[in-house]
């Protein structure tokens, strides 16, 4: 897999990306992708043999960047508060710019579990998620973070960080609507997210610092 990538190869992940998310990886064919990026199959195929070296390298590209700030985060020489900060930060600032990888895993989840895992799998994704619990637990050990369930730690990301990209066709259109600024003081999904970003903070010292 390389870091620089041709125009051509390009426009084949950024049309592949639209195809997957709305067809979903079972949905998706390499006809369906060399439409999408107006080319013919055997030039796609020059370049992605399968629709699974595509999906890889397009999910690869977007998730790649997710998980090592996360990491250099938890391992800076700063206080917990602030590790907390940066780590909620960081997938906020990621999403915002990646919002496929909520929406897609999102679908892909709901149909079907197996292919969530073969994400997992494929990507090698489980040892980043080792590596962040592993830093995770040295703060506790350091009695610096509070030794709390794992799920809880996963549950409170989910409502408090995933969410609001989860819902953002709604919330977009919610907020398009020009409701009472009471409910919806804005009508930018990014304020939105920005506004709310303390919220979601706050919880996760509620949940971790001791």
């Amino acid at each position: 897999m390389t870091t620089k990538k041709s125009k051509i190869e390009q426009r084949i992940i950024t049309a592949a990306t639209k195809v997957f998310l709305e067809k979903g990886y079972e949905g998706t064919n390499m006809t369906l992708i060399a439409q999408a990026a107006g080319i013919r199959r055997p030039a796609l195929y020059y370049y992605f043999k399968t629709k699974d070296k595509v999906f890889n390298e397009l999910f690869w590209t977007q998730v790649r960047g997710l998980v090592p700030p996360i990491l250099e985060v938890l391992k800076k020489d700063i206080k917990a508060e602030e590790k907390i900060e940066g780590f909620v930060n960081g997938y906020f600032d990621q999403l915002l710019m990646n919002p496929f990888i909520a929406c897609f895993l999102l679908r892909e989840m709901y149909r079907s579990s197996d292919c969530f895992q073969m994400i997992m799998d494929n990507l090698s994704l489980n040892q980043y998620f080792y590596k962040v619990f592993e830093a995770y637990k040295e703060q506790v050990a350091k009695g610096e973070l509070k030794d709390v369930p794992v799920y809880a730690i996963i549950l409170n990301m989910v409502g408090g960080i995933l969410s609001p990209f989860i819902f953002q066709p709604i919330i977009e259109k919610a907020l398009s609507e020009n409701l009472d600024k009471e409910i919806c003081p804005t009508e930018d999904f990014r304020t939105l997210v920005d506004m709310w970003r303390p919220y979601a903070i706050q919880n996760m010292k509620n949940l971790l610092l001791p």
